[in-house]
């Protein structure tokens, strides 16, 4: 499969697994950014795919190439999932200290940062990576 087709292959599976995870999670916060609940929802899984994609492009540099996403080894899956933390804690405590949203009770937290949020890009990176690896030319 040629590099462009993959990348927008995997784009699409990232975009549907974010628009599941937002929908599916959307409950466990208090949204305070005015913006009406589904175009939110939908521009904030828009958002998660272009920083998912950017993930896999720090990972694309350090490999020197993309051909790691057809079959991508530990270390690969480690980089996705410690920047896929990292971005996540960053994103939410910025936004959690400039009031865009706030926690539900229903959302468990780790030092302040809700668990679903934290683990999303990572989680929904390394699904992407299994999916796109199985897909064969």
């Amino acid at each position: 499969m040629k590099p462009l087709k993959r990348f927008l292959i995997l784009g699409l599976i990232i975009l549907v697994l974010s628009l599941a995870w937002e929908f599916a999670h959307c409950s466990l916060y208090v949204d305070l950014s005015g913006i009406p609940k589904y175009p939110h929802l939908i521009i904030a899984s828009l958002t998660d795919t272009l920083i998912i994609l950017g993930i896999f492009a720090i990972v694309s540099l350090k490999n020197k190439n993309t051909n790691w996403i057809k079959s991508p080894n530990k270390i690969d899956y480690l980089l996705v999932v410690l920047l896929g933390f990292a971005v996540s804690a960053l994103i939410e405590l910025i936004n959690l200290s400039l009031g865009r949203w706030k926690y539900t009770g229903a959302m468990p937290t780790v030092l302040g940062i809700g668990i679903s949020p934290l683990i999303q890009l990572a989680l929904t990176g390394i699904i992407s990576l299994i999916i796109i690896s199985h897909i064969r030319e």
